[in-house]
């Protein structure tokens, strides 16, 4: 057992006007957690553009990349249910340290089938979808479970910035490679640089703690919580289309810088100019004080949709770029605040703590209906328009639901910090 297993989980601090400033210093846990993920965001910056693309480039078709991404999304809500329904006694770490292995098992399969993987591209989605969930209830779960409410707001802008450090870096040397390499061994050796930092995030997870199960709430009940709960079913809609985002963007993207470039080394210079943009921005953004984050998360929805009003006056490889680099600066704005709030929300809940299982479950399920949702308007608008228009479409669609996301975040930020300031009173 860890020194960190023997710790006490921290006592609920309260959140908004009353707790500790974000600028505080992390805890020994949170930064073992930090690194920790850090690693596992290796693997993700390595591979997360060219997984979708070595799908697209081997079938030649956007539909069987889309299919891989249904298979992945409806495979994290699958998997997400099962956790819940069946291992509810499991600790956080556990599940972390097991989604890990599931995923480098993802990776073994692709070096192994090469471009014979094409058409099991739904199958593996669901394969990959099911080590993500696992791995993802793990991580989100140890994340309430070690911070402290006046860490959130740095942890989560000093992880966003690790994570834009990493989409630079990761993604233009996989570029390189594919490129240099060539063909089906380029993307075999991208696949196992990600494999190897799968194994080293599982070993060095052993540090982490989480001893506790994740909770015995039913599947039936943590559906019912956007129901039940007026503040958490905001944040349900926000996190179905902050998701809806993120699925047009990566899928989207990749289609269009493949449609302007032709080249995979392309794809690396457009992640990593969009992540650079955002290095910077996610600490600032880490670091508002609560009073300010809704003006922020204004800011980043705005200028988000601004930049998306680009694309449509041209879509060549230069406009992409400046899309990339407004959009990468200006949108952690929303999603870094945004991520802090939702664990407020679930602190509102007298008893958040009991049922923090099934609020990581709702959440789960949350973005990957928002990603179905959009790989579900993408292919009913491949039907009736050329590739880049459908693209242009769903990327609209998702910038114009950020503003819903900011108001719905806003909304929630007030109710949080109003609850905070009774607390206090009344203490």
């Amino acid at each position: 057992m860890s020194d960190l297993d023997a710790t006490p989980a921290p006592e609920r601090e309260p959140a908004g006007p009353g707790a500790p400033p974000a600028s505080a210093r992390l805890r020994p846990p949170a930064r073992r957690l930090l690194g920790s993920g850090g690693l596992v965001n290796v693997g993700l910056a390595t591979s997360n553009v060219f997984v979708s693309l070595f799908f697209y480039v081997t079938s030649g078709s956007i539909a069987k990349m889309a299919l891989y991404a249904v298979g992945r999304y409806a495979g994290l809500i699958c998997m997400s249910m099962l956790v819940m329904h069946h291992f509810p006694d499991t600790p956080p770490r556990r599940l972390f340290r097991v989604g890990l292995t599931l995923t480098a098992s993802f990776f073994c399969l692709l070096i192994l089938l090469g471009h014979r993987a094409s058409p099991l591209a739904l199958p593996l989605g669901l394969f990959n979808g099911a080590a993500a969930g696992t791995y993802w209830f793990g991580n989100n779960t140890l994340v309430y479970d070690v911070l402290r409410p006046g860490e959130r707001g740095r942890y989560y802008g000093l992880s966003f910035a690790i994570v834009s450090v990493l989409n630079v870096v990761m993604p233009l040397t996989a570029g390189f490679v594919i490129a240099r390499v060539g063909g089906e061994r380029g993307y075999a050796t991208v696949f196992s640089i990600a494999l190897v930092s799968y194994v080293a995030a599982f070993l060095a997870a052993r540090g982490l703690g989480g001893v506790r199960g994740v909770g015995g709430v039913s599947v039936r009940r943590a559906l019912a919580f956007p129901l039940a709960r007026a503040g958490w079913g905001r944040m349900w809609v926000a996190l179905a289309l902050r998701g809806y985002k993120q699925a047009a963007g990566s899928i989207g993207l990749i289609v269009l810088v493949a449609a302007a470039t032709h080249s995979s080394e392309a794809q690396g210079e457009f992640a990593a100019v969009a992540s650079l943009a955002g290095v910077a921005t996610s600490i600032v953004a880490g670091r508002v004080a609560p009073e300010r984050r809704a003006v922020a998360m204004w800011t980043g929805a705005l200028g988000f949709l601004a930049a998306t009003v680009l694309l449509f006056l041209r879509a060549d490889l230069e406009m992409l770029l400046v899309y990339g680099l407004v959009s990468g600066f200006i949108y952690p704005g929303l999603m870094v605040p945004l991520s802090s709030i939702v664990l407020e929300a679930i602190d509102g809940d007298p008893e958040g703590r009991e049922h923090r299982g099934g609020y990581i479950l709702s959440r789960e399920i949350a973005a990957n209906v928002g990603r179905l949702l959009a790989v579900g308007l993408l292919f009913v608008l491949l039907e009736v328009l050329p590739a880049t228009h459908a693209v242009l479409g769903v990327l609209a669609t998702a910038a114009c639901f950020q503003l819903v996301v900011a108001h719905l975040g806003a909304t929630a930020d007030a109710h949080v910090s109003r609850g905070a300031v009774l607390r206090s009173a009344s203490s």
